[in-house]
């Protein structure tokens, strides 16, 4: 009897334990809300706040600068999302989830959307191009400005990639695929 106490006792030590790992890792990987985070990027003041339903409320004193904090909100907020919406129109979801996704990478492949992106980027103004560099770099300091990288890739035993600027028309194409069932021929 005294065994199955000690026994029980240990899995229950273990059990919390690891609930607490899991708890402080989700915790560290989750964008800081309050206070201020000093990035390399910004030319001018910059300021992001947070309404009452959490919707983040950007001013800054330049459409660059103002690029960079709403990529910095999106790589801090949703990464992961925009991760999977480049991937799923550069037909490279199996980087992530393996022999799973390869189908659909297939068939996404075909419309060769990553090069796309990197014609349609080289082709954009200058202004056009710094604005689209200003928000990659935005999205990647928000990303390195978390403890942990976001759980989602804590489970797929995966790191993060960059975000380019040509990431973002890759988003755009994305809404293509989900907006354009190929059922409804």
């Amino acid at each position: 009897m005294r065994l199955l106490k000690r026994l029980g006792t240990w899995i229950l030590l273990l059990t919390l334990s690891a609930a607490l790992a899991v708890y402080v890792l989700l915790r560290a990987s989750l964008p800081q809300l309050d206070g201020q985070i000093g990035v390399n990027g910004i030319r001018g003041e910059v300021h992001i706040g947070r309404d009452a339903a959490g919707i983040p409320v950007i001013t800054a004193t330049d459409r660059r600068d103002l690029a960079f904090a709403t990529g910095f909100v999106h790589g801090q907020d949703r990464f992961f999302q925009m991760d999977l919406s480049r991937r799923r129109a550069a037909g490279e979801l199996a980087e992530l989830f393996g022999a799973l996704a390869l189908p659909l990478d297939k068939r996404n492949r075909l419309h060769r959307f990553r090069n796309r992106a990197r014609v349609v980027s080289a082709r954009l103004t200058p202004v056009e191009k710094a604005v689209s560099a200003a928000y990659a770099a935005g999205v990647n300091a928000g990303l390195q400005s978390l403890s942990v990288r976001p759980f989602e890739y804590l489970l797929l035993r995966s790191d993060p990639q960059r975000w380019e600027p040509e990431d973002s028309l890759l988003v755009a194409y994305n809404m293509f695929l989900e907006l354009n069932d190929e059922r409804a021929n």
